[in-house]
């Protein structure tokens, strides 16, 4: 798949831009570089991870695509190079113990942003899993990128992922797109979407013990929820129960 987001018109050549981390209002060239679950409430990468359905991280770029637009962002950072461990000090910034699902997640939400008219950054700071880099460029999916430094992006390079580098000083190496074609701005269909991801990752554990865990991984008994919204914990405990089926996948 060849993404849309190289044939625009036009680009922000090298130098610098700014990188925010909250969502606020961004009235220049700046990129929202914020946890997915921020645009999204309780809506994080792992729980896209542990949808059976992978398709529903496509519409979950596209709506965060809209609610990062309405702030006036035009690039978003988003996703992870890394895979989930034991003991994970951030567990809700990895998409799976997969380096393969993490890959097709990450390809999902590219054409999710895209769509939205928002240019994805890739997050690939911290670790990275050279069998996601294979399995991205296997897919021949790439966007810009966000690295720690030029040394970073010298490395991701020789793995053959050779793409614009944003760094975390707001230096760019090379040219960021920009997009042609932007849908117009429309935020009627984010509830929707954050409950279907909500409700499509409720993960079956083990019925022996009787328990609910709320964004918790590592835990092996009970249901795994990533939201603790009165709906969503219903719907747990049902699945407890055995009163309907779980509907996600074990991260």
């Amino acid at each position: 798949m060849v993404l849309v987001i190289f044939f625009s018109t036009y680009s922000i050549a090298a130098g610098s831009i700014e990188l925010c981390e909250q969502l606020s209002i961004c009235e220049k060239s700046c990129v929202l570089n914020a946890p997915l679950q921020n645009l999204l409430k309780d809506v994080s990468l792992l729980a896209l991870g542990c949808n059976q359905n992978m398709e529903i991280a496509r519409d979950v770029a596209y709506v965060a695509g809209m609610v990062a637009r309405s702030h006036g962002f035009e690039y978003v950072v988003f996703g992870t190079l890394d895979v989930l461990t034991d003991n994970d000090p951030n567990p809700l910034g990895k998409i799976s113990r997969s380096p393969f699902i993490t890959a097709q997640i990450i390809s999902y939400m590219i054409e999710g942003f895209v769509s939205a008219g928002v240019v994805p950054i890739l997050n690939a700071t911290g670790t990275v899993n050279p069998d996601v880099v294979r399995s991205l460029l296997t897919r021949k999916m790439s966007c810009p990128t966000l690295v720690e430094d030029k040394e970073k992006a010298k490395t991701l390079r020789k793995m053959g992922f050779d793409v614009v580098f944003v760094t975390g000083k707001g230096e760019l190496l090379g040219k960021l797109p920009t997009l042609n074609v932007k849908p117009p701005i429309d935020l009627s269909d984010l509830e929707r979407i954050r409950r279907k991801a909500l409700e499509g990752a409720i993960v079956l554990l083990n019925r022996s013990v009787k328990k609910i865990s709320v964004n918790d991984p590592f835990s092996v008994t009970g249901v795994l929820v990533f939201s603790d919204e009165e709906w969503i914990l219903k719907l747990a405990e049902q699945v407890l129960k055995g009163e309907r089926p779980s509907t996600g996948r074990a991260p």
